[in-house]
């Protein structure tokens, strides 16, 4: 009787090596589903980072437009006269009243 247990044991797994299996198997799909359906699946993982990419150029440019100010604003502490008088022309096209300005296009 008893070598008729053991084999019944031995023949189909017991049930937490069962339950283990199917543990894993379940993990295993909700991975799969995630990765295709989930919030952040694959394609807007993909989208984000190309999105980052995009920011990054636009940091770039901003912190070069940053530097070419600072520098501007170097000068005109610097130099402040003849620096506000360049900045009055070429920005806001004041001019002193016997003169003209000229506008071109480009």
């Amino acid at each position: 009787m008893q070598e008729g247990l053991e084999a019944k044991r031995n023949s189909g797994g017991s049930w937490a090596d069962r339950l283990a299996l199917l543990f894993f198997l379940f993990m295993l799909f909700l991975t799969g589903y995630n990765l295709l359906y989930g919030r952040y699946n694959l394609t807007e993982i993909k989208k984000m980072r190309d999105n980052m990419g995009e920011l990054d150029k636009k940091l770039k440019a901003l912190k070069s437009e940053n530097m070419k100010l600072e520098e501007e604003l170097e000068l005109v502490e610097k130099d402040s006269d003849s620096q506000l008088e360049k900045l009055v022309r070429e920005k806001m096209q004041l001019q002193r009243p016997d003169e003209r300005i000229l506008l071109f296009k480009e």
